[in-house]
């Protein structure tokens, strides 16, 4: 029944492993061993059969299964269902009584694969399109195997084009029954969650949206110019066309490239070539390259379209100017009303409102899902304090309770209305205006929130009084204070200073600042500085001078008295700067050493043992009739089956003597497994 002379069979490498290279050998008498595949047309493109092949790779086949089922019955059309050899693939087969033109083929693969995500539909629209056939073996283990019609009687009948009963007529009904379903766009979100790029099709062929960059980088030249290893040939072509597809290019503009000889036997050699002996390539001819390149264009573009938009693509996406604007606004109106985060609940939410900018910054979208352990850890607090600093900071209208869809609370930055009690500040700052370059903005308070987070993390800043398992820290007040010295480490900073920055008194100040120094993660530091002169207005670093002009000595001093009472209240003045060096020393030295690793691990068993039971519950819920458990074949089958439970077996969750769930086992259990990994 093949419509060719020819099969195509597998190689393999030195070492026993198939390549997944196929060559060309005559049609045998009987099967071959490896892997092989039938052609589904005819020299001539004239296709004897159909063959929708789902891979599991692309997403989630049952659905798409059901759908072309449901069109193969509408159309009336005969089929044949195979397990593909691999782990959920499924292969539709498909004969037809007459040879179908190549022309209604395409069609109906372009159609379908709209429609069908998990349809890989080159070999429907390839000259050389093959498939392994029911019955021969995978690569990687396993056969292709018969899912239904169950008799192998039945099953030919219907593959066999004189009993088969589908007519060419039955091939335009399911192309038209495609075509009446509505296709779902084809766009490419970006990861801000702004604008949408969509995949445009005109008639340069298919390519993404936006003014294309002609200029290659390094990397995609090296890619284009370097003849590629004998066993990468499609793979560094297929990268290379993403990479191309990703700067904006057109099929023409890549058809060019063709033209040159250096790219036909660089990164596009796979276009112009096709797999041999070994290393050896065999030549296509210009229609063989050019059907070829449109191919293999079409799928990295549509792969290119599904990828997330790159980092430097995103940090100039209109979406993230906006969440910076309105980072840079919260935090200067939370910069200028420092007595709100002086209070007792006062470190907790500030630190909570970095940790949301922060987040926003990096996925550049001001409504996120974040769960308070997470917010926890990354701000160096217990859960429960961000629990509470999150409702405080919605009833002071820094953030809004977005509507939850998951496990993780939705918190969304709200911007400073007239409303708000730091308006006033805020509103001076000009953020709402034309803002400037947006990667500049973005790297500095990026660098801003991460430095302050880190010192809000350390383990020496960690709260609570010392007891007989937990050595208290100098708290997160101290924290406050040392994070201001740490934003400022060019330069010292004063008493009265550190006080107008933090919202704290002078003694608080000072008490934080004692503690601090001696266990020498602050050190204190003398400024003595040359000041113009009040009496003869003598420049900085100048020598005073009397009323004639002549350099003042007078009993050895080279300085008018009103100057010298000014250095000597600078240099009474007492400045501070950070270690940051010392903050592990100190840690261990005070004995809080290993709080924030605590907590990690503590959260870390929460959230498996809260996994854990949802998992149970689902299991609880999920209907038991038909359901099947332990080994399902015999040791020596070399056939592979393929069913619908999980790949790992369920576990079970420990129960108590009445059957209800026993939490504190599961959280022993826990704990065992996280502690011996």
């Amino acid at each position: 029944m093949s419509p060719r002379l020819s099969v195509r069979v597998d190689t393999k490498t030195a070492e026993g492993r198939w390549r997944h290279q196929y060559v060309e050998r005559a049609l045998p008498g009987m099967a071959p061993r490896g892997p092989y595949a039938v052609y589904l047309s005819s020299a001539f493109r004239l296709f004897r059969w159909l063959c929708f092949d789902l891979d599991d790779k692309r997403g989630d086949v049952g659905p798409d299964l059901a759908t072309l089922l449901r069109w193969l019955d509408e159309a009336g059309l005969a089929f044949v269902v195979a397990a593909s050899g691999s782990a959920g693939g499924r292969h539709v087969w498909v004969a037809a009584e007459t040879l179908l033109e190549r022309t209604l083929v395409e069609s109906i693969a372009v159609a379908a694969a709209k429609r069908l995500p998990t349809l890989d539909y080159g070999l429907l629209k390839s000259r050389t399109g093959a498939v392994r056939p029911i019955g021969a073996p995978h690569r990687n283990g396993g056969r292709s195997e018969l899912l239904w019609p169950a008799e192998p009687g039945r099953a030919a009948d219907r593959l066999t084009p004189a009993t088969c009963g589908n007519p060419s007529e039955a091939f335009v009904r399911l192309l038209l029954i495609i075509d009446a379903s509505p296709a779902p766009e084809q766009v490419r979100p970006q990861v801000a969650g702004g604008d949408w790029c969509a995949e445009v099709i005109n008639d340069d062929g298919p390519r993404l949206a936006g003014t294309p960059k002609t200029l290659l980088d390094r990397e995609t030249m090296a890619l284009l110019t370097r003849r590629p290893p004998a066993d990468r040939v499609s793979e560094v072509c297929g990268s290379l066309l993403t990479r191309l597809a990703l700067r904006r290019w057109s099929q023409p503009m890549v058809a060019r490239l063709l033209d040159d000889r250096r790219y036909r036997e660089g990164g596009l050699l796979h276009l112009c070539t096709s797999p041999g002996l070994g290393p050896l390539r065999v030549l296509l001819d210009e229609a063989e390259v050019e059907e070829k390149f449109g191919r293999q264009w079409e799928r990295c573009v549509r792969y290119a379209a599904k990828l997330p938009v790159p980092q430097e693509s995103l940090e100039w996406t209109k979406q993230l100017a906006e969440v910076i604007a309105l980072v840079e606004q919260l935090q200067q109106a939370a910069d200028a009303c420092p007595q709100r985060w002086a209070m007792k609940s006062g470190p907790a939410d500030r630190a909570a409102l970095d940790v949301v900018c922060l987040l926003a910054l990096r996925s550049g979208n001001a409504v996120l899902d974040l769960d308070v352990r997470r917010a926890a850890l990354a701000a160096g607090y217990g859960r429960s304090t961000m629990s509470r600093s999150f409702r405080r900071l919605r009833l002071d209208s820094w953030l809004a309770r977005g509507e939850d869809t998951g496990p993780a609370h939705t918190h969304e930055l709200l911007p400073v209305t007239a409303a708000h009690p730091a308006f006033p500040l805020a509103a001076r700052g000009g953020t709402q205006g034309n803002p400037p370059p947006v990667g500049e903005h973005r790297r500095r308070l990026l660098s801003l929130l991460e430095t302050r987070l880190a010192a809000s993390q350390a383990d020496l800043f960690s709260h609570g009084r010392a007891t007989a398992e937990h050595s208290g820290g100098l708290g997160h007040h101290a924290s406050r204070i040392y994070q201001q010295l740490v934003l400022h480490a060019d330069r010292a900073l004063s008493l009265a200073e550190i006080c107008q920055r933090t919202g704290y008194r002078p003694r608080t100040v000072a008490t934080h600042l004692g503690r601090m120094r001696d266990l020498l993660v602050a050190t204190r530091a003398v400024m003595t500085a040359h000041h113009e002169c009040p009496t003869c207005r003598a420049a900085p670093g100048d020598r005073c001078r009397t009323a004639t002009g002549v350099v003042l000595r007078r009993r050895g001093a080279d300085q008018h008295t009103a100057r010298q009472d000014l250095a000597a209240g600078r240099s009474s003045t007492p400045y501070y700067r950070s270690r940051p060096g010392a903050l592990v020393a100190a840690a261990k030295a005070k004995g809080c050493w290993g709080v924030t690793a605590s907590h990690a691990r503590r959260y870390a068993v929460e959230t498996e043992l809260y996994r854990w039971w949802k998992r149970e519950e689902e299991w609880m819920h999920a209907p038991k009739k038909g359901t099947r458990t332990g080994v399902q074949t015999h040791k020596d089958q070399t056939a592979q089956v393929l069913t619908t439970l999980a790949r790992h077996p369920r576990r079970r969750y420990p129960r108590t003597a009445d059957g209800r769930g026993d939490h504190a086992a599961a959280r022993a259990r826990i704990e065992r497994r996280i502690a011996t990994a």
